[in-house]
């Protein structure tokens, strides 16, 4: 199954033509703020109440169901019940996400266009809210074939736009836990970035042998792989391992325990490692983003 396109569109959520739009749906599934009162105030009152023949006692927290669009130009409208930050899980707001897509499934739906679940009104950081859509997406296995964010600010846009470029490195990163989580714990990640400064580059080893070599100056290519923010881990890694067919697994405690704090630290800030660069001091380890100043000791040998 193809995964689908990911892409990001500055503009008004309830303009979009699409099969399907999701709304941002308190519990009650009665209207509200933010993102669902547009909704609501656009497709007029029989959204309201069907919400509430459909929908008597809402709906749980992370899950989605779906109304006919009345007014609005989209056909469906999924309804999704993100977490309030704070209160409720990153795995909620993931759920959200994927059960949306699920929803959409159902209804034969390709193209479906989100806004940034959880973070409005309801306080989740706006980086992580996008990186927590991805990981649904990833984890839905939809039919879908298009999924647009649609953001109201410029400076929103470009956080999306970021997360996307990020996305394939990321995703080669969670690649080799996955790859460690399958007993080849001898794969290790070499990266920096390039003397122009300009991409950053990555490769994953078992031994002497390099899997995969990567800059992103590739764009989402992988070893001849499309990689997106809608790719598994695990997909990646099946990927790497049908390419090298005859690997031998062999166990590295000490460098499985270092790789998985240094990609904690990748995943909270959502920036990528450093080991070498030009005018870079390797000296005290590792950094967490170029020139940050955060920092991780150099790997076990």
């Amino acid at each position: 199954m193809t995964p689908p396109t990911v892409r990001v569109l500055r503009g008004d959520i309830t303009h979009q033509a699409v099969d399907a739009i999701v709304n941002a749906a308190s519990p009650q599934m009665r209207g509200g703020g933010g993102v669902d009162g547009a909704i609501h105030r656009v497709a007029g009152p029989g959204l309201r109440r069907e919400n509430i023949e459909r929908f008597p006692r809402g709906l749980p927290v992370g899950g989605a169901g779906w109304t006919t669009a009345h007014e609005l130009p989209a056909s469906w409208v999924i309804h999704a019940v993100g977490p309030v930050y704070g209160r409720g899980t990153r795995s909620q707001l993931v759920e959200a996400y994927a059960n949306s897509l699920r929803v959409a499934d159902e209804l034969g739906a390709e193209t479906v266009a989100f806004p940034l679940i959880s973070a409005g009104v309801y306080g989740w950081p706006r980086v992580d809210a996008i990186q927590a859509g991805f990981d649904g997406i990833a984890a839905s296995a939809t039919s879908v074939r298009e999924v647009l964010f649609v953001t109201p600010t410029e400076e929103a846009t470009q956080d999306v736009e970021a997360a996307l470029r990020r996305a394939t490195p990321l995703r080669i990163l969670q690649s080799v836990r996955a790859l460690h989580e399958r007993g080849f714990e001898n794969a290790r990640l070499r990266s920096g970035v390039s003397p122009s400064g300009m991409y950053w580059r990555g490769s994953v080893w078992l031994g002497d042998r390099e899997l995969v070599g990567y800059t992103t100056g590739n764009g989402s290519d992988v070893a001849g792989m499309d990689v997106t923010a809608a790719t598994t881990p695990d997909a990646l890694a099946d990927h790497l391992l049908a390419l090298h067919p005859d690997l031998t697994p062999e166990h590295d405690p000490a460098y499985t325990q270092w790789y998985r704090e240094l990609l904690a630290l990748v995943e909270e800030r959502y920036e990528l490692p450093i080991a070498f660069a030009d005018y870079f001091d390797a000296t005290d380890g590792w950094e967490i983003g170029w020139g940050s100043g955060v920092r991780v000791p150099h790997p076990p040998s």
